[in-house]
């Protein structure tokens, strides 16, 4: 059996055996795992019985049991725990998977965005019940009622607006939220877990693409959960957000659902289907159907190019297990607290006028940190200024604190602005920042029906910001479906704040393009 080489950055770490260790030497071994803790945003997997060049050295039972007691002694000097993931056994000797997971109380050390995606009907919503309750559902949608946000998609059974539910874990991956009175309760689940993965619902109709592609923009995903019914198949909708996540580089893994109502015959015609589609997108899916293949694809999901599917029940629990265990140590993809360092960049994302508090906003921090009693700047506004601000108080997942750090989304109180006056997308900075008319970019025309000419006006995507722009300028004029080059787009509303090198989707009911910001002016 062949393994890489040892990369000495990234949070995987081989040891080919841990015995006679003396003081100095754990001092040394907890070091290396700070920085390998660091380099994974809490988490880090040790190999155990391999050498640095990938070679299989193997553990005897007597080192075996000294190498994981001498790694348990490191981790426990610098506040973390371990956790054996798997053991194989090769000529005799045994080959250890381990994780490694910060312990700390203060906050969750890692902390994984996923956007749950899919055709409507397809039982995202579903899906994010069971995971986040434990409870199966009951055939008719009670996990959708379960997590739905508002009144009229309980009665309709479609999700029409953006719903963020928190999924907790243990030190031992269990999930804290199926032990909780209320396992919803975002509250109770922040401060009982050592890892948080958010699970951002969004609504799978054409007629709410608009609001999932807020969704998608606005929450920095790190994966994307794309859900397929197994009785219909990759759907349209399903199509155009998978292609949606491979335009912005988001990793994807898929989930076959209602494997209980259809026939194999009907499933293997469609998952040979969906495997088509991704193949064509030059992944390589694969059917996860045992731990082992849980714990061998999971660190190589950052690359994006291996997609693993699972089949799920949400009535039985088929797959639950498997499903579970693969969000548990998917590992973050962002290093957090790298961007903690930088000034604060956070974009608005909900507006709200709460009664004896006043004005609140939700913010996804993007960078920096924001802390109670500072004062910010906020806009660009409607004239194209920036106004100063004061945060009042700070909530985390409905968590009482004293700051909010960059990956997280808090909702802030804050003086001097009505609710009126506050709109989705604007930036919250430490100083004013540069507010654009017009940005230079270079576009990719995904889909069009006739040709793109100046003056053409489309719905522009970036962050939690949706606004019309028309294009002023065109290096290849007129554009077609397949082309692409630098073009000059007018924000015709009001002034934005965007940075060079930023990621932006073009949408109306006729046209999809993707683009970069080159130049904002």
């Amino acid at each position: 059996m062949a393994y890489p080489e040892e990369d000495e950055t990234g949070p995987v770490e081989y040891k080919s055996v841990l015995t006679k260790v003396d003081d100095e030497r754990l001092e040394r071994l907890a070091s290396q795992m700070k920085y390998r803790l660091f380099e994974g945003g809490g988490e880090a997997i040790y190999v155990l019985g391999l050498n640095d060049d990938g070679t299989v050295r193997g553990l005897s039972e007597e080192e075996e049991k000294e190498t994981i007691k001498n790694l348990a002694d490191a981790a426990s000097r610098i506040g973390a725990s371990i956790r054996i993931l798997d053991r194989r056994t090769i000529s005799g000797r045994s080959l250890l998977r381990v994780l490694v997971r910060l312990s700390r109380e203060e906050n969750p050390p890692a902390q994984v965005n996923i956007v749950v995606l899919g055709n409507v009907d397809a039982g995202k919503s579903t899906t994010v019940g069971t995971l986040c309750t434990g409870v199966l559902d009951d055939g008719r949608g009670s996990n959708m009622r379960r997590v739905a946000r508002f009144s009229h998609e309980i009665i309709t059974g479609r999700t029409s607006s953006v719903a963020v539910r928190i999924l907790g874990f243990d030190m031992h991956g269990r999930p804290v939220n199926w032990n909780l009175p209320n396992p919803l309760d975002e509250a109770q689940i922040y401060l009982s877990a050592k890892k948080v993965v958010s699970l951002v619902d969004v609504g799978g109709h054409e007629r709410y693409l608009r609001t999932a592609l807020r969704g998608v923009m606005s929450k920095y995903p790190d994966y994307a959960m794309l859900v397929v019914a197994s009785n219909t198949g990759l759907q349209v909708m399903g199509r155009e957000h998978l292609g949606i996540c491979a335009a912005l580089h988001i990793p994807v893994f898929v989930v076959f659902t209602k494997v209980d109502i259809v026939s194999p015959e009907v499933e293997r015609q469609y998952l040979e289907e969906t495997c088509e589609i991704l193949r064509r997108l030059d992944k390589k899916p694969v059917v996860v159907k045992s731990l082992k293949e849980v714990y061998d694809i999971a660190p190589l999901m950052p690359s994006g190019r291996v997609i693993p599917i699972f089949r799920l029940s949400n009535t039985t629990g088929a797959g639950l297990e498997l499903l579970t265990e693969f969000i548990n140590i998917l590992p973050p993809r962002k290093r957090w607290v790298e961007l903690e360092r930088k000034p604060l960049l956070a974009y608005v994302t909900d507006i709200y006028n709460v009664r004896g508090v006043g004005t609140v906003i939700a913010v996804a921090i993007e960078r920096g940190i924001v802390r109670e009693n500072a004062f910010y700047y906020l806009g660009p506004t409607r004239d194209g200024k920036w106004r100063r601000t004061r945060v009042k108080s700070i909530h985390v997942n409905r968590v009482p604190s004293s700051m909010a750090r960059a990956g997280e989304e808090a909702t802030l109180a804050i003086t001097d602005f009505t609710a009126e006056e506050v709109e989705k997308g604007l930036a919250l900075s430490e100083t004013p920042l540069h507010a654009s008319r017009a940005i230079v970019a270079d576009v990719l025309i995904l889909r069009h029906p006739t040709t793109i000419k100046v003056g053409y006006q489309t719905v522009l995507h970036i962050h939690s910001i949706r606004t019309p722009v028309e294009f002023t300028w065109m290096e290849v004029e007129p554009m077609r479906t397949g082309d692409s080059g630098l073009v000059k787009l007018r924000f015709m509303a009001k002034a934005w704040y965007v940075e060079e090198g930023e990621r932006f989707i073009l949408r109306d009911s006729r046209t999809r393009a993707i683009g970069t910001v080159l130049k904002a002016e």
